[in-house]
């Protein structure tokens, strides 16, 4: 909620807006701004007033002013990290905790109040301490909010000092726990997001080796399938289609990140079901998108990313066709069945036309890439599975296949099937 001109100028006894009590170019008042900032200053009667309705109140508009950059910039001014962390040790109401870690949270889309942030080392540990000592969840959504945009607008000195504080609270595994324990789904999506950031920002040259010690543990694949599952089984419904897909394709961003390691082969040996059970949900979804004719250019970024993850991971010879290759090839058929239909005549627009065009071309290849992937490694049983499946479509399926050495992998372990076949009839 945003609050209006008359709640926040002035007083409740005189509400009027005077001439000069704004803040920057909003319609904010300093007045009751600085109301708030000197009762969280006065411990004495702190205490009592967090127990107010009306200072929990106050405290939300206040948050919701922290979407303006001059109210960010006049709370800076006067220091309200530093009350912050005057005020934060005497509070133990959840709600009230909350609203001051999501203000910090909104703060801290600015850089100047990240600096400072930074700097104040006990304050910092004292808030992402919340992480592993709290349970509750609104809580924790701001929390991981809040590391989200320290992290964004980082300097490599900062990222440091993140590092060091990951590892003396033990941070992924309470993030992981949360992944696999929680079943509110606002706190799941805003975990995986931040697992993406710390991704992102901490798995870079130079933190490499931190962020392999720290987070690629045994417990995080497992943990992100859970948080996947739970997200898109019981809480598809609430999820908006942009906010969904955003989580499919984060999540593979997530484990490409895990398995980019030398020896994360050996550390994720044992997820080899929990990584097919993402892979199965998130191409099953696609293929429902395309059976609608919803051409989505993320489906590029996805077929690569699962194309990636099959090959680190020994999933291919215990894997059933149904966990990825039936609904690849399914994906397949279905863009060869449109196209076929466009070329004898459909409603398609021009435009619609050429971008249907551009999608096959491009789209094609990889799904025959990922198809041909999974016969070359596939158990015979499956193998024969497969290609009684593919049937007629192999040969244009295995054409279009970039890698040369996978064709020829493909076309000897066919051929060989294909032989063995016929001397069967010939017998």
């Amino acid at each position: 909620m945003k609050p209006d001109n008359e709640t926040v100028s002035g007083d409740a006894e005189n509400p009027i807006q005077i001439a000069g009590d704004v803040i920057g170019d909003t319609a904010y008042s300093e007045r009751f701004v600085l109301k708030i900032l000197l009762k969280l200053a006065n411990l004495n009667t702190l205490k009592d007033e967090i127990n107010e309705k009306s200072f929990e109140d106050d405290l939300c508009i206040l948050w919701d002013m922290t979407a303006e950059k001059d109210v960010v910039l006049f709370l800076q001014k006067h220091d309200v990290l530093k009350l912050f962390h005057f005020a934060l040790p005497v509070i133990e109401i959840p709600r009230i905790i909350e609203i001051i870690v999501g203000i910090i949270a909104n703060m801290c889309c600015l850089r100047v109040v990240v600096r400072v942030l930074m700097k104040m080392e006990r304050l910092l540990h004292m808030v992402i301490s919340y992480i592993s000592n709290n349970d509750d969840s609104l809580l924790l959504v701001q929390l991981l909010r809040l590391v989200s945009a320290c992290l964004f607008l980082a300097n490599d000195e900062e990222l440091s000092i993140w590092m060091d504080i990951f590892t003396s609270i033990d941070y992924s595994s309470a993030l992981y726990f949360i992944l696999k324990n929680s079943s509110h789904k606002d706190l799941l999506v805003t975990a995986l997001e931040n697992f993406n950031t710390v991704c992102s920002y901490c798995n870079t040259e130079k933190f490499q080796m931190q962020f392999f010690t720290y987070f690629v543990t045994p417990h995080a694949l497992d943990s992100l399938t859970i948080a996947l599952c739970e997200i898109t089984k019981n809480h598809g419904d609430e999820c908006v289609k942009e906010e969904l897909e955003r989580v499919f394709v984060i999540s593979l961003q997530i484990v490409l990140n895990l398995l980019g390691f030398d020896k994360s082969s050996e550390i994720y040996n044992g997820s080899t079901e929990e990584a097919l059970s993402m892979i199965n949900i998130i191409l099953l979804y696609y293929e429902n998108k395309l059976n609608l004719k919803e051409m989505d250019t993320d489906l590029f970024d996805i077929v690569k990313s699962t194309t990636t993850i099959v090959n680190i991971l020994p999933v291919n010879d215990t894997c059933e066709p149904s966990k990825y290759l039936e609904p690849t090839y399914s994906m397949w058929k279905t863009i060869n069945s449109i196209a076929k239909s466009n070329e004898n005549g459909s409603s398609f627009e021009d435009n619609d036309i050429e971008e249907l065009e551009e999608f096959s071309e491009n789209i094609k290849p990889l799904l025959s890439g990922l198809i041909c992937n999974y016969i070359a490694k596939c158990s015979n049983e499956n193998l024969f599975k497969v290609l009684d499946t593919i049937g007629g479509d192999y040969d244009d399926i295995v054409r279009l296949v970039k890698d040369k050495n996978l064709r020829e992998l493909v076309n000897n372990r066919s051929n060989s099937y294909r032989s063995r076949l016929e001397d069967t009839i010939d017998m």
